[in-house]
């Protein structure tokens, strides 16, 4: 008796279970078919904003305006020089291509600022408009590909790294730059150019990275010691005591031009020390790998040595240009009765 009790007991549980499970699964079901259907709303809602989005930045670039009309310059360019968007110029280039040449490479620069926060100097359709006809943005990761090209084509024909300098110049001054820059790289110094990526694109390949004399055995070069971080900081702190200032590279245009001669030999080195650490804060800011650590940027800070600015930090000035100066000051001082003392700094002179 207690038994059939039990019994009747557990099947109506399992009745009442087993009913439970099928609400739920009718409710998983009902809730699942209005996820899908949420979801190709979602889906179909972004697909009309891209759309529309593109839309209105067409039209952006159809506008006129200065920035567009250099624009269809760049178009008409790409067009006449096989897709190249670069616009490399010389010297001797016409004046309309340096013009041209400018305006890329201010674009360029006005796009890092953009990845670093300052978005006021590019817009969104520009960005969207040289994206779209294949403009170059990484100077150095569009020559790296080029060149990987041609290496992995020399490689296919030849099947090894000894690139004759005569026919294939450009390839085996590339080979030459990377092996420099691995030996470097092994020496414990920061080649931003040759990273851990670039190292596992060429290892695939199996690249040699010691060059090979003609006679078979292996080229030795000195361990390269371009950097040395000691013995210049304290060359650049000499000169801090003899001159009361860093400011080495307008010191430098003279010594170049000759119109002075630094006391010391060893100061001529500092203009391209002051450049690579100033090259290294900007690492070491990015929080990428760099030559400097908190302790070397507290004691250079501390021995006055200035830093640049970030990308991100806008440009402002309230410099005149010499020729206006001498306007303004002319213009002032002509004014009948006026006895105001001329101020550089007056930011309300600044036009």
């Amino acid at each position: 008796m207690e038994s059939a009790t039990t019994f009747e007991d557990t099947k109506e549980r399992f009745k009442r279970i087993e009913a439970e499970l099928n609400q739920a699964q009718a409710n998983f079901d009902q809730v699942e078919l209005q996820y899908i259907a949420a979801k190709n709303a979602r889906d179909l809602a972004a697909e009309r904003h891209r759309r529309s989005k593109e839309e209105f930045m067409e039209r952006q670039l159809c506008r006129p305006g200065r920035w567009n009309d250099n624009y269809r310059k760049l178009l008409k360019w790409k067009e006449e020089h096989d897709g190249d968007t670069m616009v490399t110029c010389t010297k001797d280039s016409p004046e309309d291509v340096k013009k041209l040449n400018t305006w890329v490479l201010r674009n360029r620069c006005y796009y890092r600022y953009y990845n670093n926060g300052d978005k006021r100097h590019i817009k969104e359709y520009q960005i969207y408009g040289l994206t779209k006809i294949g403009f170059v943005w990484d100077v150095s990761e569009h020559l790296w590909n080029q060149n990987m090209e041609l290496l992995l084509k020399y490689y296919t024909e030849f099947g090894d790294f000894q690139v004759p300098k005569e026919e294939h110049g450009k390839l085996w001054r590339f080979i030459a730059k990377v092996r420099t820059a691995y030996r470097r790289k092994q020496d414990g110094q920061v080649q931003q150019e040759l990273n851990e990526d670039r190292i596992a694109q060429l290892n695939k390949l199996n690249f040699e990275w010691v060059g090979k004399h003609p006679s078979g055995r292996n080229k030795t070069k000195p361990t390269s010691d371009s950097v040395r971080y000691e013995p210049m900081v304290k060359v650049l702190a000499e000169f801090k005591e003899e001159h009361g200032h860093l400011k080495v590279h307008s010191l430098a245009n003279d010594w170049k031009r000759k119109k002075a001669k630094p006391s010391k030999a060893e100061y001529r080195a500092l203009p391209k020390f002051v450049s690579f650490l100033r090259n290294q804060h900007d690492l070491w800011r990015e929080g990428k790998p760099s030559s400097l650590d908190d302790e070397k940027v507290r004691d250079l800070t501390e021995l006055g040595l200035e830093w640049k600015k970030p990308a991100s930090e806008p440009r402002t000035t309230n410099r005149i240009n010499p020729k206006r100066r001498k306007v303004v000051e002319k213009t002032i001082h002509a004014l009948p009765g006026n006895n105001v003392k001329f101020e550089m700094h007056d930011p309300k002179l600044l036009f």
